[in-house]
């Protein structure tokens, strides 16, 4: 018995040092210590199936009371059993995978066994099945139990009744009784003994390679934070700039050979060079398409393949994507900021009070009834912008009715140079846009394009709800008769509209994802028509 119980624990010795071997390769780790992940599940079936199949194999053949060493078990004659470690495989798939693991490994383990023959085929076909139910069930249920047991010693006690379990199922299934008594006083100690051992001293294997994958993942994590550090002021550069010098970065920190970042599938930003293995890293912002793709590449796959690296990269790309996000938040905050500046400034200044006042002024005796409408008006914008300044988004409605202030103090002061008409569906009142939209378009109209024409201006404002493209949206239009844009002007918007109306591209494009929301069409002499879609 000693010499048996010697010869089985080299048997689970050869199984563990194989573990130890297929553990060092980071393919094999993605499933030898499978938790639940269905991409990995069959995988992690045929390995410890194959894995129960060797334990057979490298078995000890046992036939007349006595036992005879061999290195490979091919057949089993009608007298002979097999003393082996086909237990270890199938109790470590159930207590890894569960009771639908254990289950499957221990029919293929059975099966196998039963092909071999021997006395006892039967038993040992049957055996497996119930050890690998058994483990599954002491998965969960052992360690709710016995908590202050580790995982090495919990695994050594359901090994070690698993092998009881196949010991008394031979004394139940083999005939003759009185040989099955004599086979399991021979193999019952050794292989208990040995087998139990040896599915503990695979989970001392299988904890040494979790804490190396959980040191993996936190040297990952560390190097992540570390490039998001190093990332989040590059954001604040022009996009193109912040782009490129992040580029850099993941090249030199992530031991890429090459980093590339694309937008609406063309290549902008090239650093390195292409290889045949990569990693895809989407930039996005909620409610918005994704903005934009690093792809990085690796000289090899396994520089690339293992699963704490690129799920590194993953929380990497989320955290470029919560940077992007947060400085696009504050560059928004601050031009609306400006906006709201710029608009009480270009209607607000002296020069503009002092013509509405003087108006009015000259209105108290000959007009009183006229006087009386443009303080009303005066009030309402100086309300409507003093509201709309804290707000992200405002009803359309709002803006309609700044607008329509705002035209009427102008057309009060200059009579009949002025008309203006507005259209509009009035069921889209409600939605919402970014505030300080409308009003500066108007303004811009009036000093660019009807202000130097030398004749009477005629400004339309429509807002209608129209078909574009396959979606149904809101179109905001302002349209003019004045100059119109000068030859080539349009490749000049922003010297035509100024600075407010760069300030309004941008506004839109980040609420509504156009890099080029707003839509112009100018002949010059005849005026200029500036519009935008809203969803």
């Amino acid at each position: 018995m000693l010499q048996l119980s010697v010869d089985m624990l080299e048997r689970v010795g050869f199984l563990i040092a194989l573990a130890f071997v297929f553990s060092r390769s980071r393919w094999m780790r993605s499933y030898m210590n499978y938790q639940g992940d269905k991409s990995y599940q069959w995988r992690f079936l045929v390995f410890f199936s194959a894995y129960a199949m060797l334990g057979t194999y490298s078995g000890v053949s046992v036939s007349n009371y006595t036992y005879q060493p061999a290195p490979w078990i091919g057949e089993v004659t009608p007298t002979a059993a097999i003393a082996n470690s086909r237990t270890v495989g199938v109790v470590i798939a159930g207590l890894l995978g569960g009771v639908k693991s254990g289950l499957v490994v221990g029919t293929v383990a059975g099966l196998h066994r039963y092909s071999l023959g021997g006395f006892v085929a039967v038993a040992c076909m049957v055996a497996p099945i119930l050890q690998g139910i058994l483990a599954g069930l002491c998965r969960n249920a052992l360690k709710r139990r016995f908590r202050k047991f580790s995982s090495m010693q919990l695994a050594f006690v359901v090994g070690f009744f698993a092998e009881l379990l196949q010991m008394l199922l031979i004394l139940m299934l083999a005939k003759p009784w009185d040989e099955a008594v004599e086979l399991v006083s021979l193999i019952g100690f050794p292989q208990v003994f040995a087998n139990s051992v040896g599915v503990a001293l695979y989970f001392v294997l299988y904890n040494s390679m979790v804490r190396e994958e959980e040191r993996i993942g936190m040297e990952h994590a560390h190097k992540a934070l570390q490039i998001a550090d190093m990332t989040m002021p590059l954001w604040r550069l022009e996009f193109d700039q912040a782009v490129r010098e992040i580029a850099k970065v993941l090249n030199e920190e992530t031991k890429a050979v090459g980093v590339f970042f694309s937008k609406n599938g063309s290549e902008w930003i090239a650093e390195g060079r292409k290889t045949g293995f990569w990693i895809d890293m989407n930039i996005e912002i909620q409610n918005k398409k994704p903005i934009g793709q690093f792809r990085l590449f690796f000289e090899r796959l396994d520089q690339d393949d293992h699963p704490s690296r690129r799920r590194m990269l993953a929380s990497l790309a989320g955290l470029l994507s919560q940077q992007y996000a947060f400085v696009e938040t504050q560059r928004q905050a601050q031009l609306l900021a400006d906006a709201e500046i710029r608009s009480l400034q270009a209607q607000m200044n002296p020069h503009f009070l002092f013509n509405v006042l003087n108006t009015v002024k000259s209105f108290i005796r000959t007009k009183p009834e006229e006087a009386r409408q443009m303080v009303m008006h005066l009030s309402r914008f100086l309300r409507k912008n003093m509201s709309n300044g804290n707000q992200r988004l405002v009803p359309i409605r709002d803006e309609i009715e700044l607008v329509m202030s705002y035209l009427n103090l102008i057309k009060a002061r200059l009579g009949d140079q002025l008309d203006f008409f507005i259209d509009i569906d009035e069921h889209v009142l409600d939605r919402q846009i970014p505030p300080f939209t409308i009003q500066p378009l108007v303004e811009n109209a009036i000093v660019h394009g009807i202000a130097n024409a030398g004749r009477p201006g005629v400004i339309q404002v429509r807002v209608k709800e129209e078909q574009n493209g396959e979606e149904l949206q809101t179109r905001i239009s302002v349209e003019d008769d004045g100059v119109g844009l000068k030859a080539g002007g349009l490749k000049r918007q922003e010297e035509h509209a100024g600075m407010a109306l760069r300030n309004i591209e941008q506004r839109l494009s980040y609420h509504y994802g156009n890099e080029r929301p707003l839509e112009i069409d100018s002949k010059p002499g005849e005026g200029t028509k500036i519009s935008f879609w809203v969803r």
